[in-house]
């Protein structure tokens, strides 16, 4: 065996390979999830799919969706999946999916399988069978249920369950022929329905049978056949009224779950008691949104939700503790500065986040002062010089971080010390008293001339020579300023609310610009030697000496809140995902990401576009190819499999390919270096009848 490295000669990109650097293992909102014993998976919007062999550890694959996913299921070990406008697609390796479409505008909410057929179900009635799931057959809606949505689908005991709108049941043995149940409709959405396959009977709790959750708080359970419905009792507790999107059981409890909620229910010398399991000093289960859970066969539950959480159970002594995964902060995040090889981000709650690389984040330290403090403190923005950043936001709050060499001691392999030298800038702060000059909001920094320039709410506007002692300016408005940049070291500029433009050669005077419009404009940036100002209602104004503004049709409505220039590509980010991208800001494409979550921020180094925003966010993509040779660092045959290690630049892409003769290759399987040390370990099964000689390349692919 052999192995090479090769290289392919870049080529204009088409799209973005995007990568989540935070929260861990990834922010997509977890609509649903499946396991069948070996392989967890996770469906989530915009046709993000994530698999896992042990609850932990996550990887991305390729949908061939990007419509949102709401549905997954296994039908033996084949995936099934499905989501909006009728995009159903299948796999039976967790790898390679193969899309289909039920040409409906419908969205398919839910998936059961019996050991022979597949139910989907969905908005207006929707419903589908499938004997394989990959050809489908359009059935009739239930009777009597009008024009609301099934939102629910369960199999057990030999009968298909389906629950909806207006406490809307009905069951069927065949998926074609449904027999409605009456019920009191005041139970609003029946949810999610579940059937329950405990060992124990239909009488004693967990209840073997269907059950069913609804948006009301509810719980309703049906003991074997989904047509007699009794309401499960809290007990002493007064009865939930947040909405409960999903259930599960073990063999011991009952789970119920939804807007910050986790009742783990129990019989508790023959009576039923429910705990809410959010907020308990020894549950360490999160205020969160949880839409899906289950209980795995390692007999844990899990329940995931909002921006990718995923919690986890395990039981001491026959008591319930929690674990999450990953603790990763999900502050939101409001600006992303560049400086000195570091990216730093901030946002909510004083957080201030770093990377070298864009892909391993830490946070840092911020001392809390009677002006900074995290109950109180939002950061809105960040920026300065490669000398001195300043972080800055809520009621005047202030921080700095110079540039100082500080020592670390670090210790050698035979035990000896050696003191090593490290910038300090975006890695140690300081924070300072509010500017006595405002207690305004301060949303926008900028050097220029020699000096620091702060802006914010009701004309706020603040300059100093060192970042630390400040002075109060006549801003010429009392309109909130947002937007400040240094065009070509001769103007100082500023944008706000109301179409706000302020422009001043020294700093201290101002002349009003006509802009045109009264849409807030939010962020300007100096892109591709001209003014860019983004903001409200999808604005965009341009201009090539800060007096003369041109508007622009970005073709959304979204509020854009960032713009930076990579390889003569100008990008542009905004709420609900989106991403625009102009190679003559004329002519713009909202190319989006893989996420619906309003970006904020946006930086770059290395040809690296690095995007923040809400819920933590942090997405990461290299828009100028890496052309770095991938390296073989160890080959190995394990029970069966070859097992490769190589390395390389974070976000490199190529493809391992294989050959007999050194002539003619046979091109493999498409690999990431996702992860922030540039490693991969690849398993790859080794062939029945192994060639005598096989040799390996690496070919890089932009």
């Amino acid at each position: 065996m052999f192995c090479l490295v090769a290289l392919v000669l870049p080529c204009p990109a088409q799209h973005l390979t995007w990568h989540w650097c935070n929260p861990q293992p990834h922010g997509n909102d977890v609509v649903d999830m499946a396991w069948n014993g070996n392989l967890g998976v996770q469906v989530c919007e915009l046709g993000q799919i994530y698999t896992s062999p042990d609850w932990f550890n996550w990887f991305p694959q390729n949908s061939r969706l990007t419509n949102d996913l709401e549905a997954v299921t296994f039908f033996g070990n084949r995936i099934i999946i499905a989501g909006a406008a009728g995009a159903v697609a299948y796999s039976d390796d967790g790898v390679n999916f193969t899309t289909n479409s039920l040409h409906t505008t419908n969205w398919i909410v839910s998936l059961a399988a019996s050991s022979n057929l597949v139910v989907a179900v969905g908005d207006s009635g929707a419903l589908y069978t499938s004997a394989d799931g990959a050809n489908w057959n359009l059935q009739s809606p239930p009777p009597y249920l009008g024009p609301y949505w099934l939102l629910s689908v369960a199999y057990g005991n030999g009968v298909f369950v389906t629950t909806g709108e207006q406490g809307y049941i009905a069951t069927s043995k065949n998926g074609t022929n449904w027999t409605e149940h009456s019920i009191d409709e005041t139970y609003g959405q029946l949810e999610d329905v579940a059937w329950i396959d405990t060992t124990g009977s239909h009488t004693n709790f967990p209840y073997q049978g269907f059950w069913t959750v609804t948006d009301a708080g509810d719980i309703l359970y049906s003991s074997t056949n989904g047509a007699n419905w009794t309401p499960f009792s809290f007990g002493s507790k007064d009865p939930s009224t947040n909405v409960l999107y999903t259930l599960a059981a073990d063999e011991r409890t009952g789970l119920v779950a939804g807007d910050t909620e986790a009742q783990l229910g129990s019989n508790i010398a023959g009576k039923l008691a429910w705990s809410n399991q959010v907020g308990l000093a020894l549950t360490n289960v999160p205020p969160w949104t949880y839409f899906t859970a289950l209980s795995s066969t390692n007999g844990s539950y899990e329940m995931a939700g909002c921006d990718g959480i995923l919690v986890q159970s395990f039981v001491i002594a026959s008591n319930y503790y929690w674990d999450t995964s990953y603790s990763s902060p999900r502050d939101w995040l409001f600006q992303v500065t560049q400086a000195g090889g570091l990216y730093v981000a901030v946002g909510d709650n004083v957080r201030i986040m770093t990377s070298s690389d864009g892909a391993d984040w830490t946070i840092e330290e911020v001392p809390l002062t009677n002006s900074v403090s995290t109950s109180n403190t939002v950061f809105l923005c960040v920026g300065g010089t490669t000398n001195f950043l300043i972080a800055s936001g809520t009621k005047g709050s202030l921080s700095v971080s110079p540039n100082d060499l500080v020592a670390v001691v670090e210790t050698n392999e035979d035990g000896s010390l050696f003191t090593n030298y490290a910038s300090s800038l975006g890695v140690i702060w300081y924070s300072l008293p509010a500017p006595a000059a405002t207690t305004n909001d301060l949303a926008g920094v900028c050097a220029f001339s020699n000096n620091f320039y702060l802006v914010g709410s009701d004309g706020a506007l603040l300059n100093s020579p060192d970042g630390t002692n400040w002075n109060a300016l006549d801003s010429g408005t009392k309109d909130y300023l947002s937007g400040i940049a240094a065009y070509t070291n001769r103007l100082l500029v500023l944008t706000g609310n109301e179409g706000t433009i302020q422009t001043s050669a020294d700093g201290t005077n101002w002349t009003s610009r006509h802009s045109g419009t009264t849409n807030w404009l939010y962020r300007l940036r100096c892109v591709g030697g001209q003014l860019l100002a983004v903001g409200e209602n999808g604005v965009m104004l341009t201009s090539t000496n800060a007096t003369n503004w041109t508007a622009i049709h970005s073709g959304v409505t979204n509020f854009l809140n960032d713009a930076i220039m990579i390889s003569n590509t100008c990008y542009v980010v905004g709420d609900q995902g989106a991403v625009l991208t102009s190679t003559n800001f004329v002519d713009w494409t909202n190319i989006g990401t893989i996420t619906t979550k309003s970006l904020d921020g946006i930086a770059t180094q290395n040809g690296q576009l690095v995007v923040v925003g809400f819920e933590g966010t942090i997405i990461r993509s290299q828009v100028v190819p890496v052309l770095t040779p991938v390296n073989f660092i160890s080959y190995a045959q394990s029970e069966g499999y070859n097992v490769f290690s190589v390395d390389g630049v974070v976000d490199q892409q190529f493809t391992l390919d294989s050959s007999t003769n050194l002539s003619t290759w046979t091109t493999g399987p498409l690999l990431d270096l996702m992860y922030g040390d540039g490693t991969l370990i690849f398993y790859q099964s080794q062939p029945s009848n192994a060639p005598p000689t096989q040799s390996y390349r690496c070919t890089l692919v932009p």
